[in-house]
């Protein structure tokens, strides 16, 4: 047997935490563990989730308290600081590779979060909403994509270590490729809707695919990967549209054969993703909230990946947001379920102890350091 308690975990998708966490009521702190936005899923049925009951347990027996309520007491009254970082030290979270753009007025900033976890924070630049402003403030196509990319590497100011895309909630994962001359018409037809409105939420259609694409080529350009929402996520997400395989053809594209490709996620599709990433160089994925929200199955999902993907296009990562208590969780159900697996496959004689080592190491940071390019994190 071996123990991977220490290895150092480097979270390939994470969010902020909320700047008021410490406040959170029972309802507010459950809305970290679930995707619902039923109050009746939150008051009556998460607590009856296995996944939560495992969280639950583990929480009351690191902080010596009793109950669920008990602990939410114990939190409120913690320097937020002493209690992140004696929380994710639990787990050994090295480094978080942050995307801002969920709930950012209510988080903290990415200096703050770095200040208060006294952590590594990188940052993931999210698409849609850089598109949104600058097809708000266009008057062309030409301009709208000019604006764009110098929104997504604006000079004199630090780099983001990733883009990511939400286009599986904005329609799905089957990407249409229009032309320029397609996009500068849907362009037209969009500004006429619009009106006046200083508002706009993107769904698919040619002009959102046209510049997604292009946003993708740019990451080529700058040496970043783009991270793609795919399975299970907020519930304004079509699940049968969120299929990795339906970006096959985009994936096998030469146009993009110099893009790399971090499916987030997965569940249910893990086989279809585990397949796109033994077919690909560029593409590569991770189970994050999966490992939470199916905690159980925890070992299962690894082993369904580690079945068709390569140890070396696997990365770990939690998903965490609001409260710090996700992180935490995600990382422990990703050590748990990954020492079971493997342990699994050394009792078969699939692997040997050493190269298992080896692999979890992979998966858990080395991956991480050598795709996003970080440095002196291990």
């Amino acid at each position: 047997m071996f123990d991977i308690d220490k290895f150092v975990f480097i979270d390939n998708h994470a969010h902020s935490l909320l700047k008021k966490y410490r406040e959170l009521d029972e309802i507010g702190f459950r809305q970290s563990f679930s995707e619902s936005k039923s109050l009746s899923i939150l008051k009556d049925h998460l607590p009856q989730s296995v996944h939560y009951i495992d969280m639950v347990e583990h929480l009351v027996k690191l902080f010596n308290v009793k109950t669920e309520e008990e602990f939410l007491s114990f939190r409120s009254e913690q320097p937020a600081t002493l209690f992140v970082k004696m929380l994710w030290d639990a787990v050994s979270i090295g480094a978080l590779i942050v995307d801002d753009g969920f709930a950012s007025g209510e988080t903290m900033s990415l200096d703050e979060l770095a200040r208060i976890s006294g952590r590594p924070i990188y940052h993931c630049l999210r698409l849609e909403p850089l598109m949104e402003a600058s097809l708000l403030a266009a008057d062309s196509l030409e301009e709208a994509c000019k604006n764009f990319e110098m929104k997504l590497f604006p000079q004199g100011q630090p780099k983001a270590i990733g883009l990511k895309s939400i286009c599986g909630y904005r329609g799905g994962l089957q990407l249409l490729n229009p032309s320029k001359e397609e996009a500068r018409n849907d362009f037209a037809v969009l500004k006429k809707s619009l009106g006046d409105s200083r508002t706009l939420r993107l769904t698919k259609r040619p002009v959102y695919h046209f510049m997604l694409l292009k946003a993708f080529e740019i990451a080529a350009q700058h040496a970043v990967p783009v991270q793609i929402h795919t399975g299970i996520g907020d519930d304004d997400a079509n699940l049968i549209d969120c299929n990795p395989a339906l970006m096959q053809d985009l994936f096998r594209s030469q146009t993009l054969a110099k893009t790399s490709f971090v499916l987030l996620h997965c569940f249910p599709y893990l086989h279809e993703a585990a397949f796109m990433c033994s077919l690909y160089g560029n593409v590569y994925m991770d189970l994050s909230l999966s490992m939470s929200l199916a905690s159980p199955r925890a070992a299962r999902l690894v082993g369904d990946a580690l079945s068709l993907a390569p140890a070396s296009k696997i990365l770990a990562g939690t998903d965490g947001h609001s409260s710090p208590e996700s992180h935490w969780y995600g990382a422990l159900c990703w050590k748990r379920g990954l020492t079971l697996s493997v342990h699994e496959m050394i009792n078969a004689n699939s692997l040997t102890q050493r190269k298992a080592e080896e692999l979890c190491a992979l998966i858990l940071h080395d991956n991480a350091i050598k795709l996003y390019q970080l440095e002196g994190l291990a």
